[in-house]
C-alpha cells in the first residue's frame, strides 16, 4: 500500500480545520478590537486559537505534502499551492509571535497582521480549489465574469465560414486548452504527455500514445477522457470533464484521420453529431445538395439571348448561385439546339426535355454536365441510349422517364449504375409486377410509377433584372 498517498487523501478534509480556526480567531480578535471584553475579555484566547489553528495546519501541510507524490497534479500549480501554504504557515507563525510579544498599544497593527494572513490564507486555499476543481471553478457561473469553452469556441467561430472551420484549431484546441495543458504541458508533462501542440499528442506516453490517427479506439485520451466522471482513470481528474459534444467532437476527428488540418464533411458525419454542433455552436452542417455546393459565374447576356431565341426557358437558382434550371419549351427539338446546350452544360443543375421527339441518336450528341443533378426527358421515343448517357453524370439524382420506351433490361441497368436516388417511370413498357420487382431489388432507390407532381424549386429568372 502506498501509505503516503493513502494518508495524503486526508488533506482535503484536514485541511478546512485550520482555515475555520483562523477565522474563528480572526473574529474573535474583530470583536476585542471593538471592545466586546465581556464576550471575549482577554487576548489569551485569541493567542490561543492562533494556535491550535497554526498546529492544525502544519498537520494538514504534511498531509498536503504527502499527497502530492501522488503525481496527479499539475506541477506548477502544485507549486504554487504549495509555496503559499509554507508562506501562510509563516506569516501566522509571525503573527502569533507578535499578538504575544507585542504590547496592547499596538492592537491596530495586531489585527492588520492578522488581515494579512486571513487573505493569504483565502489566497492558498483558492488555488488549492483550482487544483481540485480546476481553475474557473470559483467563478464558473458568475454572470460575465467567465466564459465556458462553448462560448469561448462560438466566439472564435464569428466571422469564419462555416465551410472553412478547422476541426482541430476552431474546436479541439480549445477544449484541450481548457481541460487538459495545465497538467500536460512542457514544464509539468503529467504521465509523460504534452498537448501542447499539435505534434505532442502523438508522442508516446506513459500510457501509450493519446491520438492514433484513424482509430479512437486505441486513442489513450479519447479513452480516458469518455470514463464516467467517478472512474479512478477519468480524464481530467478534477474539474468539468469533457461534454457529450467534445467527445463526440473528439471522436469524429481522429476516426477521420486526426488532421490538423480537417475540416467537417457531412458526408462523414452521422446525424446525431451533425445535432449536436448545431445544438451547441448553432452551426448546420447537415448534408446539402451537390448544386448548394458549386459556385460558378453568372453566363454573358448574349448567350443567355440565343437561348431565349432557340426556345430554352433559363433560370438562375437564386440571385447568389448561378447555375441554371434549363427548359426546352419547342415542340421538336434538334441538333443546333443540342449544340447550344453545350455552351453552358457545365451551369446545368436541373434539365427539363419533354414531349419534344428527342430520341437516341441525339441523345447520343448530348453534352456531359458536370453540375446535373435533375433531368426530364418524359415523353419521348427513348430506349436503350438513355442509359450510358445519364450514367456518366455522377451526381445525377433524379430522372423523369414517364412516358417513354425504356425496357426492364435497361431500367435494371441503369439502377445498378447510376448514382440516383429518384426515378419516375409512369406509363412505360414496365408493368406493375416489373415494377414492385424493382422496388424489391433497389430499395435505395425511389421508384415512382404512378403520375405525381414534382416539387417546384424557386429558381430566379436571369432576365428579371435585365
Amino acid at each position: 500500500m502506498d501509505w503516503e498517498i493513502f494518508l495524503g487523501r486526508f488533506h482535503p478534509l484536514m485541511v478546512h480545520l485550520p482555515i475555520g480556526i483562523f477565522i474563528l480567531g480572526y473574529f474573535f480578535e474583530v470583536l476585542f478590537q471593538l471592545g466586546f471584553t465581556k464576550l471575549i475579555p482577554s487576548r489569551k484566547i485569541i493567542i490561543v486559537t492562533y494556535i491550535i489553528g497554526l498546529l492544525s495546519g502544519i498537520l494538514a501541510a504534511i498531509s498536503g505534502w504527502l499527497l502530492s507524490f501522488s503525481n496527479d497534479y499539475g506541477i506548477a500549480s502544485l507549486d504554487d499551492h504549495k509555496y503559499l501554504g509554507i508562506a501562510t504557515l509563516i506569516l501566522m507563525s509571525l503573527v502569533i509571535s507578535y499578538q504575544i510579544k507585542a504590547p496592547e498599544t499596538k492592537s491596530k497593527l495586531k489585527l492588520l497582521g492578522s488581515t494579512l494572513a486571513i487573505l493569504m490564507i483565502s489566497v492558498t486555499g483558492h488555488f488549492g480549489g483550482n487544483l481540485t476543481h480546476g481553475s474557473n471553478y470559483l467563478v464558473e457561473y458568475a454572470p460575465g465574469a467567465t466564459k465556458n469553452n462553448d462560448e469561448l469556441v462560438s466566439e472564435n467561430l464569428r466571422g469564419k465560414n462555416q465551410d472553412s472551420l478547422i476541426i482541430y484549431d476552431d474546436f479541439i484546441k480549445p477544449i484541450f486548452q481548457e481541460k487538459c495543458i495545465a497538467c500536460h504541458n512542457s514544464t509539468d508533462g503529467m504521465g509523460g504527455l504534452r498537448m501542447e501542440t499539435y505534434g505532442d499528442l502523438f508522442e508516446e506516453s506513459d500510457h501509450g500514445r493519446a491520438i492514433v490517427a484513424g482509430n479512437s479506439a486505441k486513442s489513450n485520451l479519447f479513452n480516458r477522457v469518455s470514463l464516467p466522471a467517478d472512474h479512478e482513470k477519468a480524464m481530467p481528474p478534477r474539474g468539468m470533464g469533457f461534454g457529450y459534444t467534445d467527445i463526440q467532437l473528439l471522436k469524429y476527428w481522429i476516426n477521420n484521420g486526426a488532421d490538423s488540418l480537417a475540416t467537417f464533411q457531412s458526408e462523414t458525419m452521422d446525424e446525431e453529431l451533425i445535432n449536436l454542433i448545431n445544438r451547441d455552436y448553432g452551426l448546420d452542417f447537415s448534408p446539402k445538395p451537390h448544386y448548394e455546393k458549386v459556385k460558378t459565374d453568372s453566363l454573358d447576356k448574349g448567350l443567355l439571348s440565343l437561348l431565349r431565341g432557340a426556345g430554352f426557358r433559363v433560370n438562375y437558382l437564386s440571385e447568389a448561385n448561378y447555375l441554371l434550371d434549363v427548359e426546352f419549351k419547342g415542340s421538336t427539338i434538334g441538333e443546333n439546339e443540342i449544340k447550344l446546350l453545350n455552351k453552358v452544360a457545365n451551369q446545368i443543375t436541373f434539365l427539363k426535355i419533354v414531349s419534344c421527339k428527342l430520341t437516341d441518336d441525339l441523345v447520343k450528341t448530348m453534352p456531359i454536365m458536370e453540375h446535373l443533378t435533375k433531368i426530364d426527358l418524359s415523353q419521348n421515343p427513348l430506349n436503350k441510349e438513355v442509359v450510358p448517357y445519364l450514367t456518366k453524370h455522377t451526381h445525377l439524382e433524379t430522372a423523369n422517364l414517364n412516358e417513354t420506351n425504356i425496357t426492364l433490361e435497361t431500367t435494371q441497368t441503369l439502377l445498378s449504375q447510376a448514382t440516383l436516388t429518384k426515378i419516375y417511370l409512369w406509363n412505360t413498357n414496365l408493368s406493375s409486377t416489373k415494377v414492385s420487382n424493382l422496388i424489391q431489388t433497389y430499395p435505395e432507390v425511389e421508384i415512382i410509377s404512378q403520375f405525381q407532381f414534382e416539387e417546384v424549386v424557386d429558381a430566379k429568372s436571369v432576365f428579371n433584372k435585365e
